[in-house]
């Protein structure tokens, strides 16, 4: 009868991987949450609240842009900066940074911040 030695049981372990997981986008999205979490977790206050003055520059250069053609023309270089420096950082700051920007368009068109 032969044993499985510790480096056969790695092997087989490493070919099972991750594809067993049953349903992969949602383990991969659970981990990410749990990544997300965790760098929130790590952050300190100070950085927490530069990101979110960050997110609030965003938002306050898409409400400009929404005024008319010139301050589109004004507004389209900061945010171009903005989210270049968010895409560097990370894709879901980036992806906050998008997310902002078309909530605050939104919000914006549906009258409920002031032009």
């Amino acid at each position: 009868m032969a044993t499985l030695s510790e480096d056969d049981a790695d092997i087989g372990d490493e070919e099972q991987g991750g594809d067993s997981i049953e349903g992969g986008d949602e383990g991969s999205l659970l981990e990410s949450l749990v990544v997300v979490g965790q760098e929130i977790r790590r952050s300190s206050a100070n950085a927490i609240a530069v990101d979110f003055l960050y997110l609030f520059t965003t938002a306050f250069f898409a409400t400009l842009a929404v005024r008319g053609f010139w301050p589109a023309v004004i507004a389209a270089l900061p945010i171009a900066v903005l989210l270049s420096f968010a895409w560097l950082s990370s894709r879901l700051f980036f992806i906050t940074n998008v997310l902002v920007i078309v909530v605050t368009v939104a919000v914006t068109r549906a009258g409920h911040v002031p032009l």
